[in-house]
């Protein structure tokens, strides 16, 4: 049915409990809160999030040099590939020489210390070993004999230059100060050398005669027959 054609509101219905007219205006139905959300015009997507290097580059393109130059330490260099991959990433980031000389410095400084660090390992590892064969017990007290009897067994081996070698290959990997070799290589040196040396004062008086002799004289010793 159009809107023509409904009815109208009988007397009663169109007037107040007073007498007045009510206003019969059709109202506008209200609409969902998704619908007036739709209405809306969409929000713009945020911003970009610009890192400082990069912002500092959009904002200052100049701050990247055409080459960079790097100051490095005494005995240090770049091979030439390494530079230009090194050229190659720091302006593609878009450092400006300042920049780049701090990357560079901290680079180097951690690349020393990993290179010097198997060294200071060595270095404390051996003075380690040496502060316990000194401390040592048994040979602590007796290291210069034990250098002679050890320096007496390699020097036994009678190949001067395999003895030379030894001695070289003991200093280069740091063996002849680990405890246990010491300890080993000098049992093993007491073994092979000499007793020390016997003095040449003679066999003792005491060994020639009887326990209950009395003690010759010197014309008993030049005449042993002689009565006494």
């Amino acid at each position: 049915m159009s809107e023509e054609a409904q009815p109208l509101p009988n007397s009663e219905e169109a007037r107040t409990g007073s007498g007045e007219i009510k206003d019969l205006t059709p109202q506008e139905t209200p609409q969902s809160e998704q619908t007036r959300k739709s209405d809306l015009p969409a929000p713009e997507p945020p911003s970009k999030v610009v890192s400082l290097i990069n912002e500092k580059t959009q904002n200052d393109p100049s701050g990247v040099p055409e080459k960079y130059e790097f100051k490095l330490p005494d005995g240090y260099a770049m091979n030439e590939e390494t530079g230009k991959e090194v050229d190659s990433l720091f302006r593609e980031i878009g450092l400006d020489q300042p920049s780049a000389q701090k990357l560079m410095d901290f680079y180097i400084a951690k690349s020393n210390e990993a290179a010097e660090a198997p060294f200071n390992l060595w270095t404390e590892t051996q003075k380690q070993w040496v502060d316990e064969i000194k401390a040592d017990p048994v040979i602590g007290k007796r290291l210069p004999e034990v250098k002679a009897t050890v320096s007496r067994a390699i020097d036994g081996l009678g190949d001067p230059k395999l003895a030379a070698d030894f001695r070289q290959a003991m200093d280069i990997t740091g063996a002849g100060n680990n405890p246990a070799f010491v300890r080993a290589f000098y049992r093993l040196a007491q073994q092979v050398t000499e007793g020390h040396h016997v003095s040449g004062k003679g066999p003792s008086e005491a060994g020639q005669q009887a326990p209950d002799a009395k003690p010759r004289t010197a014309a008993t010793t030049l005449y042993p027959n002689l009565p006494s």
